[in-house]
């Protein structure tokens, strides 16, 4: 079988026969893939480290008859990730649901690939905060959808919002005027400050997201507003967010 050489994340994994696991793979030059690991959960098998979830590694894969291609050499790139914190590896599994809820197998995208490493990094860094990592990823990956809230105008009547506070709905497409806001009961009121942070967001500036310090009140808003934009555009709940809430509310 022809092999090729791939850098590639771990989304998800699934035990398969008595000893295999079957992974599923984001790369940077492929996109999401299906690769099944032979063996690997044999005591002593040289890949079992490299197919953790969320590790990020420098694989070789020969192609399969079917589907799914076959893990044959893999190499972690920099330090494992780790997992210990119960919260960290909640976020960083719903980072992963989400990426592989969203985006379509054998559709390579570096930029999408760099954005989920990034996040899951960013998880499992103990100097970051991983519900922002969570957030950020959110925000650019509904944005990648072709559901970018409109923040400047309300949505509804189209009036330039005022420096003041707004309501976010995820059923109109993006903030509203107070007015217009009593016609979504479920719309989450955002202040000015999160408000900044939701522009931030939507133009992309990584660089400036990362320097901020988000507060717990901003925090809960932004999760609230990622949360029902994912409602709204996926067609199920990811299974994810329920754990991380219940780790959340101990």
């Amino acid at each position: 079988m022809p092999t090729y050489l791939t850098e590639g994340v771990i989304l998800r994994r699934v035990d398969y026969g008595e000893a295999d696991r079957i992974l599923t793979v984001l790369t940077r030059e492929h996109g999401k893939i299906g690769v099944i690991a032979r063996g690997v959960r044999k005591s002593g098998s040289r890949l079992a480290a490299h197919t953790d979830l969320f590790a990020r590694s420098r694989m070789q894969l020969a192609r399969g008859r079917g589907e799914l291609d076959v893990l044959t050499q893999a190499e972690t790139m920099g330090s494992a990730a780790p997992l210990a914190d119960a919260r960290r590896a909640a976020c960083a599994a719903v980072c992963a649901e989400l990426a592989d809820r969203v985006l379509e197998g054998n559709h390579p995208d570096e930029e999408t690939f760099d954005l989920v490493v990034d996040a899951l990094r960013d998880c499992t860094d103990s100097s970051r905060d991983p519900r922002g990592a969570l957030v950020w990823l959110t925000r650019r990956m509904i944005d990648r959808l072709g559901y970018a809230p409109q923040l400047h105008h309300c949505a509804s009547c189209s009036t330039a919002l005022l420096e003041t506070s707004a309501w976010f709905s995820a059923i109109a497409g993006g903030l509203l005027c107070d007015r217009c806001a009593l016609s979504d009961p479920g719309a989450v009121e955002c202040s000015v400050r999160v408000i900044k942070v939701l522009r931030v967001a939507a133009a992309g500036d990584a660089e400036l997201y990362r320097r901020l310090r988000l507060d717990e009140a901003s925090l809960v808003t932004l999760e609230a507003v990622a949360e029902r934009e994912l409602a709204q555009h996926l067609d199920r709940q990811l299974r994810s967010l329920p754990v991380l809430r219940a780790i959340e509310r101990r």
